[in-house]
């Protein structure tokens, strides 16, 4: 069952770097993720402000506004003259998707000290079929290489992912000798030299079943809500290169955007 859909472009290019005084919302995230990789639990006093500053590399004003946040949340309690103390733990780390940008989730595992690996990992050469014909802009037929796998997230299931690439672009063989199992297909096709330039992004909300594939491979014992990403990717010159059809389970996905004002109507 789709309840909402996103349609979003992401460029590589395209966005400037964040508003600095968004800066206290990633610290906020970074403190977060801090707290569950530490194990830390309700009661455990957390580091203190100056060791936050010294391994974040941000201000200690930047730092006391990200704690705050966390204060306002009920997840810390400052207490005078004995320091900021864990009252209850946040929700596991997750991956954590800013669709401002291009990113791979390789590039966030490794900024959040997170394991990626893969499960059931296939390589294969196949026919192009009519949804993959008309993404990618080929004859129905034509030869593609598809890498599907369940992607582990520090070794538990965390998405069915599928991805589809014209054979003309990399072969089968060579994917099979130089895909790692902790990577993505596109970390794969930019370090080939292939110039990847943007992605269309479409996201919904969907239910997977037990009793379906991709319900089978992520071992569900139950229906779950679940997101899938479907997106395409872009050479540079606009010619689609690579479409990859991504089933996250809840909380390991944490999508945003951040938005700048850009235009409003005046209506005195």
């Amino acid at each position: 069952m789709v309840r909402r859909r996103l349609v979003v472009e992401l460029g590589q290019n395209r966005v400037g770097p964040l508003n600095r005084s968004l800066l206290y919302v990633q610290v906020e995230r970074r403190i977060e993720d801090l707290l569950v990789r530490g194990r830390y639990r309700a009661g455990d006093r957390i580091p203190p402000e100056a060791e936050l500053v010294e391994s974040l590399g941000v201000s200690r004003a930047t730092v006391r506004a990200g704690l705050g946040r966390l204060v306002e949340r009920g997840l810390l309690e400052r207490r005078q003259g004995s320091g900021t103390f864990l009252v209850r733990p946040p929700e596991g780390v997750r991956l954590r998707n800013g669709l401002e940008r291009l990113e791979t989730y390789t590039v966030q595992a490794e900024r959040l000290g997170l394991e990626l690996g893969s499960r059931h990992l296939r390589v294969e050469s196949v026919a192009a079929g009519p949804e993959e014909a008309v993404a990618l802009e080929v004859a129905r037929g034509s030869r593609l290489v598809r890498v599907s796998r369940v992607l582990l997230v520090d070794g538990e299931p965390a998405a069915w992912m599928v991805d589809v690439v014209p054979e003309e672009i990399i072969t089968a063989e060579s994917v099979r000798e130089r895909f790692r199992p902790e990577a993505m297909l596109l970390d794969l096709l930019v370090s080939e030299g292939v110039p990847i330039g943007f992605s269309k992004l479409v996201i919904d909300a969907v239910l997977v079943r037990p009793e379906e594939d991709v319900g089978r491979v992520l071992n569900l014992d139950s229906v779950s809500a679940a997101l899938s990403l479907v997106e395409t990717m872009y050479l540079t010159d606009g010619r689609p290169v690579q479409w990859s059809r991504n089933t996250f389970l809840p909380g390991r996905l944490d999508l945003h955007v951040i938005r700048e004002l850009f235009e409003v109507r005046n209506i005195s």
